[in-house]
């Protein structure tokens, strides 16, 4: 299947955090340690998340410290150019082929490590809280926020529009129509939601990325 990923530095700032510390700390340090049975669902869910992040354009993987705090992302892509109708220039977005098997996996990661919060003992539920003590942010809950940015579904005529775009394809410039512009919006508020909901300072500004 395919999947958009935007350049956008709060996406990819939370989606390097999902492997380091997070499945890095897990798989290397406490696999060893689990039942056999969670210790394969997060080695899948490592190679799954692995899987994703190959798909993408090596230059997503560019991220800032101040990510979190909205750094103004790059308006000259490595990829291409992204217009509204209007001819304003817009968040490029990617097609990047991920398969339904490697976001399943880190679905099923995710359910694993929140039976371990709510459980609150045994093997995993110490190993996150072992993770979790030198930093200050939620790592499930950032886990949680990618994986439901990630199930977003394509917009069928968004996709469309995308898929010869630079830096896969050949196509330098894209300028949506209006019913793509519209695809746009939407899927740029469910984007937004997925990932900063609960905050309205920083919902609102990361949703003016989208603006």
């Amino acid at each position: 299947m395919q999947i958009l990923m935007p350049e956008d530095p709060v996406f990819m700032t939370r989606f390097l955090e999902m492997e380091e510390p997070l499945l890095h700390s897990l798989y290397h340090l406490h696999l060893g340690h689990l039942p056999r049975e969670q210790a394969e669902t997060i080695r899948r869910a490592y190679e799954g998340w692995s899987d994703i992040q190959a798909a993408m354009p090596k230059f997503l993987s560019w991220h800032t410290p101040t990510a979190f705090e909205l750094a103004v992302p790059r308006r000259e892509s490595e990829g291409y150019r992204l217009h509204s109708p209007d001819g304003e220039q817009l968040i490029s977005l990617y097609a990047v082929e991920a398969s339904v098997g490697s976001i399943g996996c880190l679905a099923a990661c995710l359910s694993l490590l929140e039976a371990a919060e709510r459980e609150m003992g045994g093997a995993l539920a110490g190993a996150l809280e072992e993770i979790r003590k030198p930093r200050e942010r939620d790592l499930v809950d950032n886990f949680r926020r990618v994986v439901r940015a990630l199930q977003i579904p394509a917009p069928p005529a968004l996709l469309a529009s995308l898929r010869d775009a630079a830096p896969a394809g050949p196509v330098q410039e894209v300028s949506l129509d209006a019913a793509q512009h519209a695809e746009y919006a939407t899927y740029g508020v469910q984007f937004c939601h997925a990932l900063s909901s609960g905050d309205w300072f920083t919902y609102t500004m990361h949703r003016s990325l989208y603006l």
